[in-house]
């Protein structure tokens, strides 16, 4: 099976909490590649960064005081350009999701997408190389989005250097 993995393609990330307008500008890109996968049988899993009321009192509250993707608001839900395509969701409470090994069964090739590169993507990358060490791992790098150039830049170059096919 092979997977395409958006990573937190949610609203507070497009135009909510957090707004990223280099985010809001491949929207469209993305959704072109989901529908190019999609048609070609990939399964699309779609990740939610989740958080509660007591966000604030967290790590990362403590560290980026600004309350967003709070689970059930509109801000915590997909983007609706792609929920049509979306066929299984994955909610993770930090940056990167521990129980790939749950939701991904043999896969040949994973392929990701999404925001924030240097924070989620990354986090998620690093995750799921440990957990499938020799499946082909690949990155968008011009469908993930980070909070600057240099900072998506240098999450690109530490992904390389793990051994993503940078796309």
């Amino acid at each position: 099976m092979n997977y395409l993995i958006l990573i937190d393609c949610q609203n507070d990330f497009c135009t909510g909490a957090l707004p990223n307008s280099d985010f809001e500008k491949i929207v469209p890109a993305i959704v072109e590649k989901v529908k190019e996968l999609k048609e070609k049988g990939y399964r699309i899993i779609a990740t939610r960064d989740t958080h509660h009321n007591d966000y604030l009192d967290t790590q990362e509250g403590k560290n980026l005081p600004v309350v967003h993707c709070i689970k059930g608001t509109p801000g915590w839900e997909v983007i609706d350009e792609i929920k049509p395509f979306v066929d299984e969701y994955v909610d993770k409470p930090t940056f990167g999701f521990l129980g790939w090994k749950n939701v991904i069964k043999s896969p040949e090739a994973i392929e990701m997408c999404g925001t924030c590169t240097g924070i989620c993507v990354a986090s998620n990358f690093s995750v799921l190389k440990a957990t499938f060490s020799e499946t082909p791992i690949t990155v968008y790098k011009d469908l993930c989005a980070c909070v600057s150039k240099e900072s998506h830049d240098a999450a690109i170059n530490v992904m390389t250097v793990q051994q993503a096919i940078i796309a």
